[in-house]
């Protein structure tokens, strides 16, 4: 349900003088605003969180420590990594003797082809040889049908040879690119277990203690600016369509109960959480320099979305039914326009004006 509320801060220009139970309408500053409850955070707060599982090797910080962008903050050590990388070594090595000049399973096709070829130049000049003497009449057709199958045989296995050289060489490339990319991987993984910070800001909270076992859905530590904050509030689904981007806010926060903060909605999710029924929205927030907040502080707001200037108001109990007051000079009940409302009074727009004393019902 939509809430409305007065800020007490806020000037009145008029007060409803009551007399008994009769009262005339009075012009006031009415503002209506939207409760949301939420938690302070520093700006860019973000969680640490492990990619791989290991243990936790060295904290390289301390709970409150300013730190910097791409300063080291956690090494996380994995003896698994360790032989993963060693193993993707071994593999990229022996690929890159494999596909290498110096190849012996490449040299080896080499030679095959060089018999192949030695072979097949053999066979062709004896084919010729005899394909000369048929046209003499000084060999048999079938001597010369023996030497051209053996001449055919010959150049099949010295295209093959060299097909086969072909096929392998380009398999050992792949195999050698493959290895590489592994290797490059596993090496990059294992820089994954050096955690640096993404931001210039403080250390807020860290969770394990050095030798602990930690896993890739374990926060470790929660980083953010070291002096700037603001507010992730939750407004209820029935009031999300009143905020926008840019709209005054009023908070309290229980460590300084005496005080009220001033803010602005930074931004309003376009997003309803299906487990509590609200919308986030994110919102600044200005502290004084003798103010110390922690993150995760708790504050309650009211999002101002809007002030109406000198409104002809009267109080909630005048009110008799859902838009009639009874007139007191008349003794009879007047229907009235009803405006803007808060918790405490209801704009008249039009049925009785400033000169019209009512009576509670």
């Amino acid at each position: 349900m939509r809430t409305l509320l007065v800020i007490a801060f806020l000037s009145l220009l008029g007060s409803c003088g009551r007399k008994g139970d009769s009262i005339f309408p009075a012009r006031k500053d009415l503002t209506q605003a939207v409760y949301a409850s939420g938690k302070i955070y520093p700006v860019n707060d973000y969680k640490v969180f492990a990619k791989l599982p290991g243990y936790v090797e060295k904290i390289h910080v301390r709970v409150g420590d300013s730190v910097k962008v791409g300063q080291t903050l956690i090494t996380i050590r994995s003896e698994v990594s360790g032989k993963n990388v060693e193993m993707a070594r071994n593999q990229y090595e022996l690929a890159m003797k494999n596909a290498g000049e110096g190849s012996p399973l490449l040299i080896a096709l080499q030679q095959d082809i060089a018999s192949a070829r030695t072979k097949y130049e053999l066979d062709s000049a004896n084919y010729q040889r005899f394909a000369n003497l048929e046209k003499e009449n000084a060999t048999s057709k079938l001597q010369l049908e023996q030497a051209r199958t053996q001449f055919d045989i010959s150049k099949q296995l010295w295209l093959k040879a060299k097909s086969n050289y072909t096929a392998t060489r380009d398999r050992l490339n792949t195999e050698l690119e493959n290895a590489r990319l592994q290797f490059e991987a596993q090496s990059s993984n294992q820089g994954d277990y050096i955690i640096a910070s993404v931001v210039n800001g403080r250390v807020y909270d860290i969770v394990p203690k050095e030798g602990e076992l930690v896993g890739s859905a374990m926060m470790l530590m929660e980083v953010g600016d070291g002096a700037s904050y603001e507010v992730e509030l939750s407004v209820d689904e029935t009031d999300v369509s009143f905020i926008e981007k840019g709209q005054d806010i009023v908070y309290t926060i229980d460590a300084y109960r005496d005080q009220l903060f001033k803010g602005k909605v930074l931004e309003a999710y376009p997003r309803i959480n299906p487990t509590n029924k609200t919308s986030k929205v994110v919102a600044s927030i200005q502290l004084g320099s003798l103010i110390r907040v922690y993150s995760g502080m708790s504050v309650e707001a009211n999002i101002i979305i809007a002030v109406k200037k000198n409104a002809l108001v009267i109080p909630r109990e005048f009110l008799l039914g859902s838009s009639q007051v009874r007139r007191k000079a008349q003794n009879d009940t007047v229907k009235i326009q009803r405006g803007a409302e808060d918790l405490e009074y209801i704009e008249v727009l039009s049925g009785i004006d400033e000169h019209t004393e009512i009576v509670k019902p």
